[in-house]
Order: structure tokens, then C-alpha cells, then sequence
């Protein structure tokens, strides 16, 4: 059946290649102890500073970037006051995240909502982003709504954001619920008409709501945003990655994208 080879395809190079930024990070625990030499200005740096600068905070690839190295100064902030500031507990979780350790980073973001509430509201995409992947593994239909949840406040801080619109569809898309993926995306389109990651997205939903002709207008629209796109645009989009995996990362991005506008071709 036609309809069940493009979904079936569609979600194995578009929806998974989408989102595989976080899953990149899963092997990138290099774990090494080895000296770092620290700038002049982190001589006298809090043991969080120094869980930032491993972390590479500012997404600079002439940084490093060790995830062991940042927990354990994260770490390290937390024993020596188990508060922390507003920022130990959901960087530690998003560490967690990046390593598949979905249980444990949603604990550390509960905690950061204990002792915060919402003064960071990114906290609420990353409760999203985990749930959604903890769904992929579980298939629990709660994990997929949570993820929902997670996503739709977030969108409440930042109506205007592409990222949390295109995650929240992908949970709808896993669950193939593809027409509650309309409204979220053109909303999206209006505030950012040429982001590539909603244009794409947009095409999806259309796909697989019958309109192949609007699909492929945004696929070819999204194809042509994406080849403007450098390795460090993607890294600046997807913060928390290892910079050695910018490129491949939006090397599959664009991939993908061309995948989805052979799928409209005639014959298919």
C-alpha cells in the first residue's frame, strides 16, 4: 500500500535523522581526565563555571568538550551547596539526556522545577525532548504525551520558537496523529516562514495528510534554506552536541530532506 511505504520510509529517514543531533551524543562521553589548559579568566572559576567551560557552554569548537569532566564539576557545585545556582541541576539533566539516561535526567529536571519553577523555562523542552525519546524506547503512550505537555509549555514562554514546534509534531507524527501536526507548524511558518526543520516538518505533515504537491513545495523550499546551513549553524541550533558532530549532523539533515522530496516524485 502506497500510503503505508511513505510513512513507513518517512519515519525511518526523516522524523529519526531529524532529531539524531541528541543521538550523536550518546558516544561522545570521551570521559578523558586528561589537563586541560583553562583560559586566564577561569583561574579563580566556581566549580559550575568549570562544569560550563567542559560542557562547552558557548557551542565554540575550539573548546573542550567532556561531558565526565563537566558532571563531575556540576557535581562538585551541587556538594558544596545542593541548591546550586539556577542552572546546575537542568545542565546535569541535559547531560543525563545526552547519554540516554532518560530516568535520571527527568529527576534532575524535576529538581530544577522544585527549587526554580520556571526560571528557566528551557527546562520544559528538555522534560519534551526526554519523554519523546524515552516513548521511542517504552512505546508507553504517556511518555508520548508527557512529551507533548513538555513541548506545548515551552511554547507558552516562547511562542515564536521553531525548535519546540518541530519537536512537538514529531511526537504527533510518531503517534500518527498527522493532522494535529498542521496548526503547531504554520503557526511556526508565520513567525519563521524560511527555517528549514518546519519547512521539512510541514512537508511531512502534508505527505501524509494527502497533499503531495504542498508537500513537496516545502521539501523543495526546505532543501534550499538547509544548503545555506554550515556545520556551525547546526551546532548553534542543537547546543549541547560535540562540535565533531556539526557536520554530520547537518550532512543528515539535508540528506534527509532530499529523501522526502524523491518521495513526492511521480511513480512513487
Amino acid at each position: 500500500m502506497k500510503q503505508l511505504h511513505i510513512l513507513i520510509v518517512v519515519i525511518a529517514i526523516a522524523v529519526l535523522s531529524v532529531l539524531a543531533w541528541y543521538e550523536t551524543s550518546f558516544e561522545v562521553s570521551k570521559a578523558t581526565t586528561a589537563t586541560v589548559s583553562l583560559p586566564p579568566e577561569l583561574a579563580d572559576a566556581s566549580s559550575f563555571e568549570l562544569g560550563q567551560y567542559y560542557f562547552n557552554h558557548d557551542d565554540d569548537p575550539a573548546l573542550p568538550y567532556d561531558l565526565y569532566l563537566a558532571r563531575r564539576y556540576y557535581n562538585k557545585a551541587l556538594r558544596e551547596d545542593p541548591v546550586g545556582n539556577d542552572l546546575t541541576w537542568y545542565q546535569l539533566g541535559r547531560i543525563d539526556f545526552l547519554e540516554g539516561k532518560f530516568d535520571t535526567a527527568l529527576y534532575k529536571f524535576d529538581k530544577q522545577l522544585e527549587y526554580f519553577g520556571d526560571s528557566v523555562p528551557n527546562v520544559h523542552y528538555m522534560i519534551g525532548l526526554t519523554y519523546g525519546y524515552k516513548a521511542r524506547q517504552s512505546g508507553d503512550v504517556a511518555d508520548w504525551e508527557r512529551g507533548a505537555e513538555g513541548f506545548l509549555r515551552y511554547i507558552e514562554f516562547d511562542p515564536e520558537a521553531p525548535w519546540a514546534r518541530v519537536d512537538l509534531t514529531w511526537i504527533y507524527f510518531a503517534q500518527g496523529k498527522y493532522d494535529e501536526m498542521l496548526e503547531p507548524l504554520e503557526v511556526g511558518l508565520r513567525f519563521t516562514p524560511n527555517n528549514p526543520w518546519l519547512l521539512n516538518m510541514y512537508g511531512l505533515a502534508l505527505l501524509n495528510t494527502g497533499d503531495t504537491l504542498g508537500a513537496r513545495n516545502n521539501f523543495l523550499l526546505a532543501a534550499e534554506e538547509a544548503r545555506e546551513l554550515t556545520p556551525e549553524d547546526w551546532g548553534n541550533s542543537y547546543p549541547g552536541n560535540h562540535p565533531d558532530s556539526w557536520a554530520r549532523g547537518l550532512a543528515e539533515f539535508q540528506t534527509a530532506i532530499e529523501k522526502n522530496i524523491a518521495l513526492t516524485e511521480a511513480g512513487n
